[in-house]
């Protein structure tokens, strides 16, 4: 277990070793990892959320072995509709920022199974490739005709593209920086194989939202980094690579978009709009991170709560999402407050929850069991979820697990 994982010793974009505990939310198992059995052995590990007063970066302590995390991936992309759409919302801005040629090549870091690739290839822009660790995803995409190599995005990696495909016109990571403990060698992958003329973009859950909103759900061990504009300017300045845009996005209940360079250009208004914000905000001050973590524990005193007098219901979750993994590992959730979570993702039907053991079914198969009170645990999807359950013949109530405290719903 323990060369599993390892604690840092130092923040993970600086060399600072002042690190301060803000969240501790125990042992948990690792959150994409479901179960073929209810009584299968599961690896847990610490989670622990820690802040460097230096570079202002919210990260984990813990370091879980990325092999472990990432070889076999249960999460697709292309599974919600809401996030093909926004796909589309992506690309049109993409082209709007940075007017590539239909020629110019396009690369996608974590590209999963090609839904961000795909809308650059309904346009025209046909010299796309992704690059993707998870053998089962990487092959869906190219079975999709997103051209996409199965490997680890790295300086290594990046050299290799540049030779067989040249320079980028544009790379994009969507939700990857977060995740990788190599950050820097990703970072200098990036640098390497953009064009002197061009952009690379990063979508990260923004750690003010998180803050803000309560998203303790979102901390697990995939998820290494947590940032603000601060700390990813901090990051990016140490390759020469410059900001000048932000875009925000649906994706995590909060996410941010940001558009960066070799040259210097001028910073859109947007940009210092959202850098103004994050200033009254607090969330690069350790004191507010602090109220965050009594929060935290106050959330969790408030679900026990109604979780118990629902307990002779039938009770349904949706969404069994990495981040339903933390919350109801940190609850204490299992099959006597969810008798089973519904997904959309057919990979995970027949599995069961990391930590909690609760039986994964389809939607069709959650309607026969009539349930009283549907848990919307995937939450930044609500509307779509209360709309297929609706179409589905569901009349009854939901509770929703955040942002902010647990609440009900009915439409």
């Amino acid at each position: 277990m323990k060369n599993m994982y390892e604690n840092i010793q130092h923040c993970r974009i600086s060399d600072s070793k002042e690190l301060i505990t803000i969240l501790e939310l125990g042992e948990q198992p690792l959150a994409n990892a479901c179960t073929n059995s209810p009584d299968a052995q599961e690896h847990k590990f610490p989670l622990t959320l820690v802040y460097s007063p230096e570079s202002s970066l919210v990260q984990l302590r813990e370091t879980v072995n990325k092999e472990e995390l990432f070889s076999n991936y249960t999460w697709v992309t292309g599974t919600s509709l809401s996030t093909r759409d926004y796909a589309k919302l992506f690309f049109q801005r993409i082209v709007e920022t940075v007017k590539p040629e239909t020629g110019d090549l396009v690369v996608e870091i974590a590209s999963n199974d090609g839904t961000f690739l795909t809308p650059f290839l309904q346009y025209g822009y046909t010299n796309i490739l992704g690059i993707d660790p998870a053998k089962n995803i990487s092959t869906v995409a190219n079975q999709r005709g997103v051209r996409t190599l199965n490997r680890f995005w790295g300086k290594q990696v990046a050299e290799e593209a540049v030779s067989k495909y040249g320079n980028a016109k544009i790379v994009i990571a969507r939700n990857v920086i977060p995740h990788v403990s190599e950050l820097h060698d990703v970072i200098m992958g990036i640098e390497h194989a953009l064009r002197d003329d061009g952009v690379g973009i990063i979508e990260f859950h923004y750690a003010g939202q998180i803050l803000q909103e309560l998203h303790y759900d979102s901390i697990y061990h995939e998820h290494l980094c947590y940032f603000s504009i601060k700390a990813i300017t901090y990051l990016l300045a140490k390759y020469g690579l410059i900001p000048f845009h932000l875009d925000t996005s649906p994706i995590s209940g909060g996410s941010y978009v940001i558009y960066f360079t070799k040259e210097k250009r001028s910073q859109s208004e947007n940009f210092l709009n959202l850098l103004e914000k994050e200033d009254l905000i607090g969330v690069n001050e350790i004191q507010a991170w602090k109220k965050f973590s009594e929060t935290c524990y106050e959330h969790r005193r408030k679900s026990r709560d109604i979780a118990e007098s629902f307990s002779s219901k039938t009770v349904l979750g949706f969404g069994a999402s990495a981040r339903s993994s933390t919350y109801l590992n940190f609850c204490g959730f299992d099959t006597n407050h969810l008798k089973a979570i519904i997904d959309n993702n057919p990979l995970k039907h027949g599995l069961y929850s990391p930590g909690a053991s609760i039986p994964i079914i389809s939607l069709e198969k959650g309607m026969q069991m009539n349930p009283d009170l549907i848990f919307i645990l995937a939450w930044n999807f609500r509307d779509e979820i209360v709309a297929e359950c609706r179409k589905n013949g569901y009349k009854g109530e939901y509770l929703v697990a955040f942002p902010d405290s647990p609440y009900f719903y009915q439409d």
